[in-house]
């Protein structure tokens, strides 16, 4: 590739898409319907230290062998904090982090590079992966098997993945959120306009059946119940709602500006009242909602 070309990719891949008064990427511009801007760029920061407080700081709960890991991939790696956190605490790991947006920054460990790619296409890698992460990518994926299929073919027998997701549905087990609230309303349309987008957000309990029909072995699972408010009376579970209420009153607009108008044809007013209520849901401290993190794990056989 010339200079020239090279220009010109590095141009069109910056040369962003703009909905409302959200900006989204440029590259296979329209493939995934979240924003890029900088204040999706401080959601994803804080999601990723969300799932760290999960997890006890862990970034990973696959038994990889810490000292010698070598090839990493991070799909779909957005800001690239958890790429930039692994590269860090893995200076034998050589780190790739691919997404659809240039976002990273630009001064990182010397064992990092990122990468502008699009997962769901054939994958061109030279050298099989001993490590392939997978975070927060629910709504971007239309065919989870083929994805998962390439992250087989791509790795080294004996390597592992790690594929983590937050179920995309508020729970409760006391029944104390009503079908009638805004907040549940606002869940299932987003259900329904993803699934008509072809790419659905739910698919988080899936991934256990998923990793197997393909061919991986020794699976392993750890989830996690996050309560969406600081409800809870466990002094870590209240701290956990505090985080998530913040995570997800900031994730409620980008979830459903570019999915409501074009799939369901909503207009910014009937929108931005959906949104008004289900903020005010998440402040209710009598709806005990949580969600479930998805934390799945599994092995490439050795033959």
């Amino acid at each position: 590739m010339d200079e020239d070309e090279t220009f010109s990719l590095t141009s069109s891949i910056r040369n962003y898409e703009y909905f409302g008064h959200r900006r989204y990427h440029a590259y296979h511009a329209g493939e995934y319907f979240m924003p890029n801007d900088e204040e999706e760029q401080e959601r994803l920061d804080l999601m990723h230290h969300l799932f760290l407080l999960s997890y006890d700081g862990d970034l990973y709960r696959a038994p990889i062998p810490k000292k010698t890991v070598g090839r990493t991939l991070d799909v779909g790696c957005g800001t690239g904090i958890w790429a930039i956190d692994f590269a860090d605490a893995h200076p034998s790991a050589k780190v790739i982090g691919s997404d659809l947006s240039a976002i990273q920054p630009g001064y990182i460990p010397e064992n990092l590079q990122f990468e502008v790619d699009d997962a769901e296409e054939d994958w061109q890698y030279n050298q099989p992966f001993e490590f392939i992460h997978i975070r927060g990518m629910g709504g971007a994926i239309a065919d989870w098997p083929r994805l998962l299929k390439q992250a087989f073919d791509n790795m080294a027998p004996g390597g592992w993945i790690e594929l983590v997701e937050f179920d995309a549905w508020a729970s409760t087990d006391d029944n104390s959120l009503p079908e009638s609230s805004a907040y549940n309303q606002f869940q299932t349309l987003l259900g329904e306009a993803s699934e008509l987008f072809g790419k659905p957000v739910n698919v988080a309990k899936k991934f256990r059946e998923f990793v197997r029909e393909v061919g991986f072995t020794n699976i392993g699972e750890d989830n996690r119940k996050i309560p969406l408010s600081p409800w809870s009376s466990d002094r870590k579970m209240k701290r956990l709602g505090n985080y998530m209420q913040m995570a997800m009153s900031e994730s409620l607009e980008p979830y459903a500006l570019a999915l409501f108008t074009k799939m369901l044809n909503w207009d910014n007013i009937m929108i931005q009242a959906l949104l008004a209520g289900a903020r005010n849901d998440l402040k209710n401290m009598d709806y005990h909602m949580y969600t479930t993190v998805h934390r799945v794990f599994a092995q490439k056989p050795l033959s």
